[in-house]
């Protein structure tokens, strides 16, 4: 078995990419974010917004995009977490300017200044290094069936730039909902996941099963007038969920590494007892019609964590990673938890601790405005873990070579928990840790020898732990 390179890149241990699973009985442990706070829409011109937010971290800046009946809004902060809707004089709406609806200039889809009719749009920061000053933040809209590619040079004025040349494998997918599209600089080209749909093995069943497929080209508009045919999304888990709304991006912190949150659709055919004791009764039975047998009435939705090392093979945990949560009249409907295509990290709840990832989920579909976009947090690597169980369990790696002078961790113990490290080269010699316990996203790991020494050969690294979670690892 060749060694695998890691140099002083962090590896996730999501996936069994870096883990000898023969010799390994630590369990995969998916974990959970925790809601935290709100947003409120409370300006006329933003209500009745759609379900779908995408949040741009540029710089020292956070760009928030939500679509309202009177066009496309933003929200700005300095810190992720506090928002405003200054006027940005740019579109009238009910005979003034100050407003925060962003500005489409000729040629808009509908030559207006408002483009009102997306289904989804998805911003991004474009770090392609020809992409010209004008063009730095772009995004991506579904308009009439169409995949639309829009840039602005600080996100207040966008501009059309062409129609994205995307062929799904279902010729009549129509692209609808959010469909995303971002550089990746270490293949060097621009990937493309989009709605696409299969059919299913039943075709008694008459409905067509939502999916994901994905694309790459050098070029955004290539001179072949085409990218690549789009191609479904492989998993490790053979359940056909219906699945959209995929939220992949490049993982900021290992960038070699793709991350997604996928809304699963689960659809009930119909009307039980239980629906009539879920939330929001009445509402729903609006919503399901007289013969209760309506996606809008029965249907469910919640989020997924995948992850992949290579754009097309996904890692997919089954449970989901956000659930609709606590019953309250307004959620347990299509279209709860939808995550917002934006991860960034924010200062901690907790003065002192490390800092944590944020996103948010848009709520209140299907009912009286005004719309609210709770935030979530989540521990940084802290998606999955590998993690010590009763007794003890024992983590042990394929062969790797690293770079660097020490090993850092991202772990987490109980007060009894602890975890013990070895590194071994291929001669036999080793070097342990003490007994390492705490909670931290970068724990230096003492040892009895120097780390440096092992660098640049084959080694293998054994974690011996119990009540504990290991969440990343990183040389440098």
């Amino acid at each position: 078995m060749e060694p695998i390179q890691i140099g002083s890149r962090r590896e996730p241990m999501w996936d069994d990419y870096l883990i000898d699973t023969e010799q390994t009985d630590t369990p995969l442990k998916l974990h959970h974010p925790v809601q935290r706070d709100r947003e409120i829409f409370t300006e006329p011109w933003a209500q009745t917004a759609s379900p779908y937010l995408s949040i741009v971290q540029d710089g020292d800046r956070y760009l928030m995009y939500s679509r309202g009946s009177a066009g496309l809004l933003l929200s700005q902060s300095t810190d992720g977490i506090h928002w405003e809707r200054p006027g940005l004089g740019l579109v009238e709406y009910e005979g003034s300017k100050d407003n925060s609806l962003v500005a489409f200039v000729h040629p808009a889809p509908d030559d207006s200044p408002r483009a009102m009719h997306f289904d989804g749009f998805r911003a991004f920061v474009d770090n392609n290094p020809a992409c010209p000053p004008e063009e730095r933040i772009k995004a991506i809209a579904n308009v009439d069936d169409h995949l639309r590619v829009y840039a602005s040079p600080g996100g207040f004025r966008f501009r059309m730039l062409g129609i994205l040349p995307i062929r799904a494998q279902n010729p009549g997918t129509p692209f609808d909902s959010i469909n995303t599209l971002f550089w990746d600089k270490n293949i060097g080209k621009y990937r493309a996941y989009v709605r696409d749909y299969f059919s299913p093995s039943n075709p008694a069943d008459g409905i067509w099963i939502r999916a994901i497929s994905g694309t790459e080209s050098e070029e955004l508009f290539p001179e072949s007038g085409k990218w690549p045919k789009a191609q479904y999304l492989r998993y490790d888990t053979p359940n056909a969920w219906q699945m959209y709304i995929n939220s992949i991006m490049p993982y900021e912190r290992a960038d070699h590494i793709l991350v997604g949150f996928p809304s699963r659709y689960v659809i009930r055919r119909e009307w039980t007892d239980n629906y009539d004791e879920l939330c929001g009764r009445e509402e729903r039975l609006k919503r399901a019609g007289e013969n209760r047998d309506h996606r809008l009435g029965l249907s469910v939705s919640d989020t997924l964590f995948m992850m992949s090392r290579d754009g097309l093979n996904f890692t997919r945990y089954p449970e989901a990673f956000i659930r609709p949560g606590p019953e309250h009249p307004k959620n347990w409907v299509y279209g709860s938890v939808y995550f917002s295509n934006g991860l960034f990290v924010t200062q901690p709840a907790h003065p002192g601790c490390d800092p944590e990832f944020s996103f948010y989920c848009i709520e209140n579909r299907f009912f009286p405005d005004p719309p609210e976009a709770w935030r979530y947090t989540i521990r940084l690597d802290g998606f999955a873990s590998r993690t010590g169980v009763y007794p003890e369990s024992n983590l042990v790696t394929k062969p790797f070579i690293f770079d660097g002078r020490d090993l850092y961790v991202n772990f987490s113990t109980s007060a009894y928990g602890h975890m013990r490290f070895r590194l071994k080269d291929m001669d036999g010699h080793s070097i342990s840790s003490c007994e390492t316990f705490g909670d931290s996203t970068d724990r230096r790991v003492r040892f009895d020898g120097n780390v440096g020494d092992f660098a640049g050969r084959p080694v293998v690294l054994s974690v011996n732990m119990f009540d504990a979670d290991l969440y990343s690892i990183m040389f440098r």
